[in-house]
This record gives structure tokens, C-alpha cells and sequence, in this order.
């Protein structure tokens, strides 16, 4: 089985594939580590990590479709996730190979954006390489404000497709844990 998770920035992607990875030992790709590598190993794909989500989403999923399909063709239990996943697109390949992918996405559509500012502060302080650890409050609101549009984009068009949308806005480990239970319950 395919597990796709798709969903906005810190809504909870990485932490529901690590869970599955922990409880199922189902290995995950992060679609961030294959956007760097086409970023910055192939230029001329024209990949550049900064142009928004959804418009490095349909250049990544020229890659992303045949990648995620030998892993369907050749039957590989895997969990692919990444905030270049977009619903209509993983809609379609659902619909391809029925019973053998299950998606969902996660976003923060709900999020309290200035009620928000000090835990999402806190949180980058504990992991390296996190992009919020250096801003200030100003400039937070800014990408937290970003990652809600996303996410009320991304839970409009999953309704649209009728894909399954988890809010991580309120109870996040509850979330986590119903993600996790959703996709591994066939």
C-alpha cells in the first residue's frame, strides 16, 4: 500500500509519516529532500523551493507521479508526504490505482494565527534547520498567515475531490493519532 500525506507547512506531514515508520515500520520519502536535490542537482528542471508550494508542486509532479507509481506497480508498502502534494493531482492517481493508495492531507485552516506566534516559536527552537527559529513575531505571523491560506485552499479542494482532510489546529497529537489510525486501518 501507498500511504500519501499531503497537507501545509507545520501541519503535522513528517510527524504522521515518523509515527507510521515507528508503529509499522512502513519507510516514508519526504518530498522536500527530492525538491533540494532537483533544485540544486538539476537547475534547468526549473525547481526553485521558494515560488509557493503549489507551483513547485505541479513542476515536482512530473517526478513524483512515475516515482509513486513504480512504488503502486512494483507493491512496495511506502509513505510518501510533502507540502508539494496537490489534492486534485493525487485525486486522479488515487482514482488510477484504487485499493492500492491511501492519501489524506493535513492543514491548519483553523489556526488562531496570533495565538499561535510563541508555540510555533517554540517548537522550531528544538529542530535544526527550521526555517521559523530566526524570525521575529512579526515576520512568523507572516508564514503562519501563508500557511493558513494554504490550508484552506488544500481543505477546499480535498472537499472538491473528496479526499480526506484531518484539521491539526486544536488538538495536534489527537490528530497525529487519528491520521495514523485512518491510514493504517484498511
Amino acid at each position: 500500500m501507498l500511504y500519501i500525506i499531503g497537507g501545509a507547512s507545520r501541519s503535522g506531514k513528517t510527524t504522521s509519516a515518523k509515527r507510521i515508520l515507528k508503529e509499522s515500520e512502513i519507510p516514508y520519502l519526504s518530498l522536500d529532500y527530492l525538491m533540494m536535490g532537483i533544485a540544486n542537482g538539476i537547475p534547468e528542471f526549473g525547481v526553485y523551493p521558494t515560488e509557493g508550494d503549489f507551483i513547485t508542486g505541479q513542476k515536482l509532479w512530473k517526478v513524483v507521479n512515475p516515482l509513486m507509481t513504480a512504488m503502486v506497480e512494483n507493491e512496495i508498502d511506502y509513505t510518501v508526504e510533502g507540502v508539494q502534494l496537490i489534492p486534485s493531482y493525487v485525486s486522479q492517481f488515487e482514482q488510477r490505482y484504487s485499493g492500492k493508495v491511501k492519501p489524506c492531507f493535513i492543514g491548519l485552516a483553523e489556526l488562531n494565527v496570533k495565538h499561535s506566534v510563541e508555540e510555533m516559536k517554540f517548537h522550531s527552537s528544538k529542530t535544526e534547520n527550521d526555517g521559523l527559529k530566526d524570525l521575529n513575531y512579526a515576520e512568523i505571523v507572516t508564514v503562519l498567515e501563508r500557511i493558513k491560506t494554504d490550508s484552506i485552499r488544500i481543505r477546499e479542494e480535498c472537499e472538491k475531490c473528496n479526499l480526506k482532510y484531518f484539521e491539526s489546529s486544536f488538538n495536534f497529537n489527537k490528530t497525529i493519532h487519528s491520521i495514523v489510525t485512518y491510514l493504517m486501518n484498511q
